[in-house]
């Protein structure tokens, strides 16, 4: 599993894979999805030489056809009106997960057992998802999970990129029990689950999770 900020994908591989897709759809210009513009803040957060990059502040990204070869980029345009290209790749590759990344893994974590419990509690077939085996069952949220989790952070004033977490083989944990009490609780309160197939699961996430076109 890797995290992009709250953004979960099955592997660097599959981030990388559909950053290549929304490149080679993407139109040429300057990137106005506000989704889009908050996962290459993320990427470029990522890369070894982010401050250099970045320097006084983004401004904007852009999608640009590359000077030499074939293929499209992407640019900042810093604050101050200079460009930067940056590699997407650079950003991704060899990079273990970042803090914000595991603190959001953690909290998923956090409220596996009221997956599980829902899962458990379904009566089978499930006639509406057409399930008829426990095996292709898969629980998912109605509202993407990251939605809930910025929802929480802005009604309870909670800064994910201050907060820390501990793991072993099977688990990974906030060392700030109060919080991810908090979030169980507002989860339980909030979240919206529902059974899909899990070849079903599978295509809403990747849609979710792409970099959306402009």
């Amino acid at each position: 599993m890797f995290w992009l900020g709250p953004f979960q994908y099955k592997s660097k591989k599959e981030l990388l894979d559909r950053l290549k897709n929304y490149l080679h759809n993407a139109p040429i210009g300057v990137v106005s999805n506000e989704l889009a513009v908050k996962k290459m803040r993320l990427l470029i957060a990522m890369h070894p030489e982010a401050s250099r990059k970045v320097g006084v502040g983004i401004d904007h990204f852009k999608i640009v056809r590359n000077a030499v070869g074939a293929g499209r980029g992407i640019k900042l345009v810093r604050t101050g009106g200079s460009e930067e290209s940056f590699s997407y790749k650079r950003c991704i590759t060899g990079v273990v997960q970042s803090p914000h990344g595991k603190v959001c893994e953690a909290l998923r974590f956090a409220v596996r057992s009221q997956l599980i419990a829902f899962r458990d509690a379904l009566g089978m077939p499930i006639s509406c998802a057409v399930i008829t085996d426990r095996k292709d069952l898969h629980i998912d949220h109605k509202e993407p999970f990251w939605i809930l989790l910025e929802r929480f952070c802005h009604d309870r004033q909670v800064d994910l990129t201050t907060l820390e977490t501990s793991e072993n083989r099977e688990n990974l944990a906030l060392f700030d029990q109060k919080v991810s009490s908090e979030f169980e609780e507002y989860h339980r309160l909030h979240a919206e689950l529902q059974p899909l197939l899990k070849a079903a699961n599978v295509a809403i996430g990747g849609r979710r999770l792409a970099i959306l076109k402009q």
